[in-house]
């Protein structure tokens, strides 16, 4: 039995070709990396629930909140004694 290549043809649904496709790599808009190294530290169980709630409250309930606010909190501490 013999396969019809005739559908596989530009048409309805066909990808673009490659020339046309844009760069996305060039393009690329994310920052460059920064290096990271973890900060930890032993609090109480009740100091950590409302630092917790609260970077909930203020970057909403996602992966990376309560990082965001210890630098958030790290900015304004440095401005103030810097």
């Amino acid at each position: 039995m013999a396969t019809n290549l005739a559908k596989l043809t530009k048409g309805k649904g066909a990808p673009p070709p490659a020339d046309d496709a844009p760069d996305v790599i060039a393009t690329d808009p994310r920052p460059e990396r920064t290096e990271l190294r973890p900060l930890q530290v032993r609090i109480p169980v009740q100091v950590f629930e409302e630092f917790s709630e609260h970077a909930g409250r203020e970057f909403g309930f996602t992966h990376g909140a309560k990082k965001q606010l210890f630098l958030k909190m790290w900015q304004a501490y440095k401005a103030q004694n810097m």
